[in-house]
C-alpha cells in the first residue's frame, strides 16, 4: 500500500509523506533514495517556482516569468498586456504563487508573440517550453505557433509563400493541425516541396510529420510521413514541448543535406527527420526563439499560456529531469503517476 500526502506549501517548499509497505522513499525533483523498509518518512521537496534561478551550464536562455515583466524579451511592440499578460497561475507543477505569460490575439487576422534574440548564433539548438491552451480555445481556427528561427531577426515572420534560398533564413514552428489537433512542425527552408506551385515557384511551409495525405500529392517522401502519431491536443492542461533544430552541413546539393528536425510532446519523440536542406552557407545560423500565436481569420478570444521556457545546446527534458535518465520523475504530477 502506498500513501502520499502533499501538505500546503510555504514559499517554494512543500512537504510530502511517502509510505510503502516494503519500501519508503525520499523524493526530490530528480533523485529517488531508498531508506529502511517499512519506515514512514517525511521528505522535504524543493519545487523551485523559478527553475531559471539555477540554470544548467548548457542553457543559453531561460525565463519562467517570475520577474514580473517581459524586459528580457526583444519585441518591437513592447509586449502590451492586452495580448501578452503575465498572470498568476499554478502552471505545470501546480504551484501556488507561480506566474505564466498568456498570449491572446485581438479579433481578426493577427498575432501575439514573444521574441528572444539569442546571445550568440548557433548551428544546433534545443528549445523547451510548457504550454496550455485555455479552455474555450478554438483549434479549428487557422493558426501558427512557436519555434526557432535562423537568419536576420528582421525576416522573422516575413516571406509567406517564399522559398528561402539557403543564405537568408530557415525556421520551424510547432502548431496543432486544425482538422485533427495533432501537432506538427511547420517549416520554411530551401528544400520545401510539399505545397509548391511549381519547382521554382511559390511554396508554403512543409509539415513534419506530413499527415496531409498518404503520398498522392503532398507527402510524397515516405521518410517524412508519421512513424509516431502525435497525440490529440486538448485545452485546459499543460504540455511539455521540446524541439531540436540543426542546420546541418552547409551545401548547395539537396541530396547531400543532413539538417535535423525533431520534437517531443510530454517526452514522446515524434521525429527525427535528418535529411533536410536548411542552408548553403555556414554563415546562416539559429538566432531567435519565437513564442507565438498567429491567426489568419476569426478565432476564439481564448489563447495560449506559456511557462518554463529554456533554450539549450543539449537536451533539456521536463522540469527536474535528466534527459539521460528518462525514468526519473520530473514533477509532482509525474511522481504521483508512478504510484497510481
Amino acid at each position: 500500500m502506498i500513501r502520499i500526502l502533499k501538505l500546503p506549501s510555504t514559499g517554494t517548499i512543500c512537504w510530502m509523506i511517502v509510505s510503502l509497505a516494503s519500501l519508503s522513499l525520499i523524493l526530490t525533483p530528480a533523485v529517488v533514495q531508498a531508506v529502511a523498509p517499512g519506515e514512514e518518512i517525511k521528505a522535504m521537496v524543493y519545487q523551485e517556482i523559478d527553475e531559471c534561478a539555477n540554470p544548467r551550464p548548457e542553457w543559453v536562455f531561460c525565463n519562467c516569468f517570475e520577474d514580473g515583466n517581459l524586459d528580457i524579451w526583444d519585441d518591437y511592440d513592447g509586449n502590451p498586456p492586452e495580448t501578452n499578460l503575465i498572470m498568476e497561475e499554478p502552471g505545470p507543477l501546480d504551484l501556488a504563487g507561480n506566474h505564466v505569460v498568456r498570449l491572446r490575439v485581438p479579433p481578426g487576422r493577427g498575432g501575439a508573440d514573444l521574441v528572444k534574440v539569442l546571445p550568440e548564433t548557433y548551428d544546433r539548438l534545443y528549445a523547451r517550453w510548457y504550454m496550455k491552451w485555455e479552455p474555450g480555445y478554438d483549434f479549428g481556427a487557422r493558426n501558427h505557433g512557436s519555434g526557432l528561427f535562423a537568419g536576420d531577426r528582421n525576416l522573422l515572420g516575413a516571406g509567406a509563400g517564399y522559398r528561402p534560398d539557403g543564405t537568408d533564413k530557415f525556421t520551424a514552428t510547432l502548431e496543432p493541425r486544425r482538422d485533427t489537433r495533432r501537432m506538427n512542425a511547420y517549416v520554411y527552408y530551401p528544400g520545401m516541396y510539399q505545397d509548391c506551385v511549381d519547382p521554382e515557384g511559390m511554396c508554403w511551409g512543409d509539415a513534419f510529420p506530413c499527415m496531409i495525405d498518404e503520398g498522392a500529392v503532398f507527402c510524397t517522401k515516405p521518410q517524412h510521413r508519421e512513424t509516431v502519431l502525435p497525440p490529440v491536443m486538448q485545452t485546459g492542461r499543460w504540455y511539455c514541448i521540446e524541439m531540436l533544430l540543426d542546420g546541418g552541413t552547409p551545401t548547395s546539393d539537396p541530396g547531400a543535406a543532413d539538417g535535423i528536425l525533431n520534437f517531443w510532446i510530454d517526452g514522446l519523440e515524434i521525429g527525427p527527420w535528418d535529411d533536410l536542406w536548411f542552408r548553403s552557407t555556414p554563415d546562416l545560423k539559429i538566432t531567435v526563439l519565437w513564442l507565438a500565436l498567429f491567426h489568419h481569420d476569426e478565432h476564439s478570444v481564448e489563447g495560449i499560456m506559456f511557462d518554463n521556457v529554456v533554450v539549450s545546446t543539449s537536451r533539456i527534458g521536463a522540469i527536474g529531469e535528466d534527459p539521460g535518465s528518462p525514468a526519473e520523475p520530473s514533477s509532482w504530477g509525474s511522481v504521483k503517476s508512478l504510484y497510481r
